[in-house]
């Protein structure tokens, strides 16, 4: 009796076992189809600027044409299409609302070719424009816009300076001067390691010599500069060039030119930029030049990424929480600003293919 009694209970932990395995395996599996971009069709589109060939995706909406289509501008560094699955949940917020979205690799990732260390803003801009044409020569538009991020503001603006055919444009997380923000993004820096006052000033001043030796474009003087203090170690020279070439950037003579509608969101937040700077310079530019078509949104609890403060100091957790609880890790909010206003300022196609 004991013996079958054994058997019965080694049976129960099995099947126990094999049902909570069964169990995760199904989660799982949802989990990661929720991760994935949930586009009706995708069409690939490479165009050429300049010297370069650059591949991207257009992914398209349950909706028949002609389409409202979202060109994404990537922020710093080398960003792939998807930002290696960063954007996925942006992506499907915006195919479900409606809209159609066009990514691409930028210069030198992915299947685009050159190198995106080697650009300007307006290098950058410029591609944009050719995208957006690329996007025209394929698909019906019913409406076409850009959606920047933090360094793509600063392609926004030189779009507008060349009277970019946009029918909207959005910018999250932008600043306004090159060489201002990196001292903001120190300071922050500072802040995060428990600098004291003389400490934070001995600390800036450090970057603030370190800046003239990029002004002067004298990579060997900044090497040797910045070796001798125990800071960090120097910046390599392609991103040292990269930074030479973009210093001058300001985006204000661009915003005084924009003329579609203009969303900005920001991050209360955010550490990278100096929001109200930013959003204040906005304001005032456009105030004087009598634009009212636009919307500056300040998200109270977002960081540079428009996700929830508390990744700030928790970078770690970001992948696990995405898989865990999708696009809940984005601030309130955040997602339905931009789809809603979007809604407000373009015609979005409603028939069903």
């Amino acid at each position: 009796m004991l013996k079958i009694r054994i058997e019965k209970m080694k049976k129960i932990r099995l099947y126990t076992v094999l049902f909570v395995g069964i169990c995760l395996a199904v989660f799982c599996l949802y989990r990661l189809d929720k991760m994935e971009i949930k586009a009706s069709e995708t069409i690939e589109i490479a165009f050429s600027s300049q010297e370069n060939t650059l591949s991207g995706t257009l992914y398209l909406p349950d909706k028949r044409g002609p389409y409202t289509v979202v060109v994404l501008i990537h922020g710093d560094g080398p960003a792939d299409r998807t930002l290696q699955g960063g954007y996925h949940f942006i992506f499907n917020h915006l195919l479900h609302s409606g809209y159609a979205v066009y990514s691409y690799d930028k210069a030198g990732v992915g299947k685009s070719t050159g190198n995106w260390l080697q650009q300007s803003m307006k290098d950058r801009a410029e591609e944009a424009l050719q995208a957006i044409s690329a996007i025209q020569k394929t698909i019906q538009t019913a409406a076409i816009g850009t959606l920047a991020f933090s360094q793509g503001g600063w392609v926004t603006s030189e779009l507008a300076l060349v009277e970019a055919p946009l029918d909207f444009s959005i910018v999250t997380g932008g600043a306004i001067d090159w060489m201002e923000q990196h001292l903001y993004y120190e300071t922050q820096y500072a802040k995060s390691q428990g600098f004291s006052k003389e400490e934070t000033q001995k600390y800036l001043d450090y970057i603030k010599q370190s800046d003239v030796f990029v002004v002067a474009d004298d990579y060997d003087g900044y090497a040797t500069y910045v070796k001798s203090h125990h800071y960090g170690q120097p910046m390599s020279k392609a991103r040292f060039d990269f930074a030479y070439l973009n210093h001058t950037a300001n985006a204000e003579n661009g915003i005084a030119k924009i003329q579609a509608p203009f969303l900005g969101l920001f991050g209360g937040a955010d550490l990278n930029v100096d929001v109200q700077n930013t959003m204040s310079v906005y304001e005032k530019i456009f105030k004087d030049n009598g634009k009212t078509n636009y919307k500056l949104h300040l998200l109270k609890d977002a960081n540079h990424e428009l996700l929830d403060s508390k990744y700030n100091e928790n970078k770690d957790k970001i992948i696990l929480d995405a898989f865990l609880y999708g696009d809940e890790i984005f601030a309130d909010g955040a997602l339905d600003a931009l789809t809603s206003w979007l809604d407000e300022v373009t015609i979005t196609p409603v028939i069903k293919r």
